[in-house]
C-alpha cells in the first residue's frame, strides 16, 4: 500500500496501468509526461526488471500540498508480453490503484479479457480481490471501432468503476482518466494514514474538537458542538466532479472533521502545459 512519513509529512502512492501489449498504457504516460508542468513531474523513465531484460515506464507525478502533506504517486506500466508474468505479479504488489487499459479492437478482445483476468488472478495471490483497489477503465483506440464497441467489452470485462472512451496517442480521456484515479487513490491514502494515526497517537495526547474546529476555515455552516471530545480524524469524500479542462487539473475533495461534522473544500490542482 502507499506509504506515509508523518515526520516529513510526506505520502507516497503507487498505481499500474495495466492491460494487454499494445493497448495504449505506455502512450498515456507519455501523453502525462508532456502535458504536466515540470513541479507536477518527474522524467520518464525505462525501468529494467530484475530479470535483467523486461522494461516498463515509470513516471513520478507530484499532486502538491494536501493537509500539510507532499503527496505524489508514482505511475508504472506493466510488460505485457506472456514471458513477463512475474514482472507483472511484482508490480502489482502494495498497488493502491489501477487503471486498466482495454484495446477496443475486435481482433485484440480475446487479449483484453485474459489481461483482465490475469489481474483479477494476480491480485487474489496478494489476498485481494479486484472489487478492493481502486480501478478506472479506459476504453482506448476508440476511433477505430464502431459506436457500439465500448458496451460490448464493458460487459465482457465485467469490471465496475469509472470509464473513460480513450484516445491515447492524441491524449483523449487521458488526463480524465488520471484524475479520477489520482481522486479515489488520495481518499484511501489519507484514510490509511488517519487511521495509522488514531491508533498510534494515546487519547490524552489528541486536541480537542473545539480547539481543531477554531483552526479551520468557516467554510460550511455548521453549529458548534456544545461540548468538545475529542479528534476522531477525517474522512475524505468527493466535492464535485473532476475538472480536467484549461491549463490545470482539479480535483475536488471535501475534509469532513469527524468529530465536529464541519466540512472544508480543498482542490488538488495539476498546472498542465497549454499544447
Amino acid at each position: 500500500m502507499g506509504t506515509a512519513d508523518r515526520d516529513a509529512h510526506e505520502i507516497h502512492g503507487k498505481v499500474i496501468y495495466f492491460g494487454p501489449t499494445g493497448a495504449g498504457k505506455s502512450a498515456n504516460l507519455s501523453f502525462i509526461q508532456r502535458k504536466l508542468k515540470r513541479e507536477h513531474r518527474g522524467e520518464l523513465k525505462k525501468q529494467t526488471a530484475r530479470d535483467g531484460t523486461t522494461t516498463y515506464d515509470v513516471l513520478p507525478v507530484s499532486l502538491g500540498s494536501v493537509r500539510g502533506y507532499k503527496t505524489s504517486i508514482l505511475i508504472s506500466t506493466v510488460p505485457g508480453a506472456p514471458q513477463a508474468a512475474a514482472v507483472r505479479r511484482e508490480l502489482l504488489k502494495d498497488v493502491d490503484g489501477i487503471v486498466f487499459v482495454a484495446d477496443l479492437r475486435p481482433e485484440r478482445h480475446d487479449a483484453t479479457l485474459a489481461a483482465a483476468s490475469e489481474l483479477r488472478r494476480l491480485l487474489g495471490l496478494q489476498g485481494r480481490k479486484i472489487e478492493d483497489v481502486p480501478v478506472v477503465l479506459q476504453f482506448n483506440r476508440r476511433d477505430q471501432v464502431d459506436e457500439n464497441a465500448v458496451e460490448r467489452l464493458h460487459r465482457k470485462l465485467g469490471i465496475n468503476g469509472p470509464c473513460f472512451e480513450a484516445v491515447a496517442s492524441e491524449g483523449t480521456g487521458v488526463l480524465q482518466t488520471l484524475t479520477t484515479l489520482s481522486k479515489l487513490v488520495l481518499t484511501e491514502l489519507r484514510k490509511a494514514v488517519d487511521e495509522a494515526a488514531a491508533k498510534s497517537t494515546p487519547a490524552k495526547e489528541r486536541p480537542a474538537a473545539a480547539t481543531l474546529a477554531t483552526s479551520m476555515p468557516a467554510l460550511a455552516a455548521r453549529p458548534k458542538p456544545k461540548q468538545a471530545g475529542l479528534e476522531k480524524g477525517f474522512s475524505i469524500e468527493s466535492a464535485g466532479p473532476v475538472d480536467g479542462g484549461g491549463s490545470e487539473i482539479c480535483i475536488p475533495v471535501r475534509l469532513v472533521d469527524e468529530a465536529s461534522g464541519r466540512r472544508v473544500e480543498i482542490a488538488v490542482r495539476i498546472a498542465i502545459d497549454p499544447l
